[in-house]
């Protein structure tokens, strides 16, 4: 029997939902195990037309809790490679994309996150993202 290969660069997509902390959670094992470079990815979907200073308290937010997720997480984290980037736009879009751009052999996200009604009319994030990505995507259940 041929050996497993080994995931090398691991996008893990959040939203902050239970779902997706626990993505997070399963993402950086599999990032200890493989010795893999980990990107922890958030898509922030609402653009409100507005004045500028509340897209960027939306943009600061969004940082401050990645920062939070990461600042949990530290312990687990040593050793291991890990960047975030938080970014705007349709979620399965830009989750697809960026994982492609970086060349992710393995995207992780939580089976249910945030839930829109377009999301429960045309499919979920992890559905589409899974259907669309070109390399192995693992949906986390639970959280």
């Amino acid at each position: 029997m041929p050996p497993i290969a080994a995931f090398t660069r691991i996008l893990c997509a959040v939203d902050f939902s239970r779902g997706s902390v626990e993505a997070f959670r399963v993402a950086v094992e599999m990032a200890q195990l493989h010795a893999a470079a980990l990107h922890l990815f958030h898509v922030i979907e609402a653009q409100p037309a507005g004045p500028a200073e509340v897209l960027i308290e939306i943009l600061r937010r969004a940082n401050a809790a990645m920062e939070g997720l990461v600042a949990s997480a530290q312990p687990t984290l040593k050793g291991l490679a890990c960047t975030t980037e938080v970014a705007s736009g349709r979620a399965f879009d830009e989750i697809v994309s960026r994982a492609r751009g970086w060349k992710a052999d393995l995207i992780v996200l939580g089976a249910k996150g945030m839930t829109s009604l377009e999301e429960i009319i045309v499919g979920g994030t992890a559905e589409r993202v899974t259907k669309e990505a070109s390399c192995s995507v693992l949906v986390v259940r639970g959280g």
